[in-house]
């Protein structure tokens, strides 16, 4: 993918349209109308109605994860973002979807939803304001063994780094 299809992918605003902005909200809805109690196993969260939100989800399995993310699920849009590489001092390899992915367990830490908001720069020198949120799963509703995620951004237009998306 070319680093200009990446407006395309995101749009060219500094604040991601309220549907944009909200896509954790919904994706952490769904994940606590789905746990009862418990954390949600994946199956139940396949089976909720996140429409084009999908999209823009990843599932990975904890199990299967060794040194990166092993995905059971990836969007059509997110899986694109494999292609989009960051601005590195040390690592000029890391890419939008490593830093989307990059809290995977910090959820499982915390046993329970991670919100993450980024300014990141692009290998361009554009920056990219990256709203993100990681959750738990458990096929059995106690010992997780999934994780669910989401994120979604917009590129930032004249804007001090370190401003964040804001719903």
């Amino acid at each position: 993918m070319m680093l200009s299809d990446v407006a395309d992918l995101f749009g060219d605003v500094v604040v991601a349209p309220a549907a944009d902005r909200r896509l954790t909200r919904r994706l952490v809805d769904v994940w606590a109308r789905s746990a009862r109690g418990q954390f949600p196993s994946w199956e139940a969260m396949q089976e909720s109605d996140l429409g084009d939100d999908w999209d823009w989800i990843f599932a990975v399995d904890l199990e299967k994860s060794i040194g990166f993310p092993f995905f059971i699920y990836l969007g059509d849009c997110l899986a694109k973002l494999s292609d989009v590489h960051l601005s590195g001092e040390d690592d000029w390899t890391l890419t939008l979807l490593d830093k989307a992915t990059a809290d995977v367990y910090a959820a499982v830490a915390s046993e329970a939803p991670h919100y993450r908001d980024d300014t990141l720069t692009l290998c361009d020198g554009r920056r990219l304001l990256l709203r993100s949120v990681t959750a738990p799963l458990a096929a059995d509703g106690g010992a997780i063994t999934h994780v669910i995620g989401a994120a979604s951004g917009r590129l930032a237009v004249d804007v001090e780094p370190g401003l964040r998306l804001v719903e």
